[in-house]
């Protein structure tokens, strides 16, 4: 079982609270407007009391404030909280980041099962079908023959890594080009000023997770905004990816804050319709990428101690 003393929240409330924090996004909320239960009952068109327990989530996050009588309020900007991953992990969550970690490091061979799941991590039946589960959606594994789970290819060595950008210089620059690309302006705007906050922060306190959570929704987006059905799955399958753990090193910080300032480059552009341009742009910044690539992987990641081990 989990060694943590801390109660991790239920996975509906909490998948609940993430959409909560989205839908404030969308509709341009700002810290200090209200939260009003009954309204996102009607949203999402689930009972009250799922509600109640996804606003605790964000309330136990501080995200949220209550008054009795008033109900709740918002505390923090939702664009910066959505994009700094600031909810916490359920339980299959952080199980199944452990299982990651360790294909990751070697310590787990090709494929995996229920019962090996159930020894190494000492957890009981449902949880490694949870964590399982939670594996397959992120299409990390699939399935084997009888009861095992194949991982599937992953951005473990810089060869993937070289291969992925050799992928996206294909086909991210295309999605662009797509005569029905059409990008929501709102989104857009909410990218830029997360990105223009990021960038404003001193060096030394450049946040890494808010960078990669910009920068894969950043590419997110351009793939959902193309408007070919077979490109966007291709690259948002690819994007997915590019969540999972790996072993590769950090680029300098230096080359991230110049990162964040060719995706706004590319903003702009798409803004102004100017899309030869923006599809350039983004040549450049994969390019870019590529060459300033780390030149070894790292083999150190630890082993998780949330989960114990037999």
């Amino acid at each position: 079982m989990s060694t943590t003393a801390e109660k991790k929240p239920r996975t509906n409330h909490l998948e609940l609270a993430r959409r909560i924090l989205e839908h404030t996004q969308e509709s341009g909320l700002v810290a200090g407007d209200p939260v009003a239960e009954q309204a996102l009952a009607r949203t999402f068109q689930v009972s009250r009391t799922l509600i109640r327990g996804a606003l605790k989530v964000l309330l136990e996050e501080n995200l949220l404030s209550h008054e009795a009588g008033k109900g709740y309020t918002l505390l923090a900007s939702p664009a910066g909280s959505a994009f700094n991953a600031a909810l916490p992990q359920a339980e299959e969550e952080e199980l199944a980041a452990s299982v990651l970690r360790d294909r990751m490091a070697g310590r787990l061979g090709d494929s995996i099962s229920i019962s090996e799941l159930m020894r190494r991590y000492d957890i009981g039946r449902p949880a490694a079908q949870k964590a399982l589960q939670q594996l397959s959606e992120s299409q990390a594994i699939e399935r084997g023959p009888g009861q095992s789970w194949l991982f599937r290819p992953s951005l473990n060595s810089l060869a993937a890594l070289e291969e992925s950008l050799k992928f996206r210089l294909i086909l991210e620059p295309e999605a662009l080009l797509s005569p029905s690309f059409n990008a929501d302006p709102q989104r857009l705007a909410l990218l830029r000023s997360a990105m223009q906050t990021l960038l404003a922060r001193p060096v030394e306190d450049f946040d890494l997770q808010q960078f990669r959570e910009l920068d894969i929704s950043f590419h997110e987006l351009l793939a959902q905004s193309c408007g070919n059905r077979f490109i966007s799955d291709a690259l948002l399958q690819h994007q997915g990816l590019r969540r999972l753990p790996n072993l590769l090193p950090s680029v300098s910080v230096h080359r991230l804050q110049e990162a964040l300032r060719e995706h706004l480059q590319i903003i702009a552009q798409i803004e102004r319709g100017q899309m030869e341009i923006a599809a350039d742009l983004l040549r450049l910044h994969l390019r870019l990428s590529a060459a300033q690539r780390p030149q070894t992987a790292n083999r150190g990641i630890p082993q998780s101690h949330l989960f114990g081990r037999r």
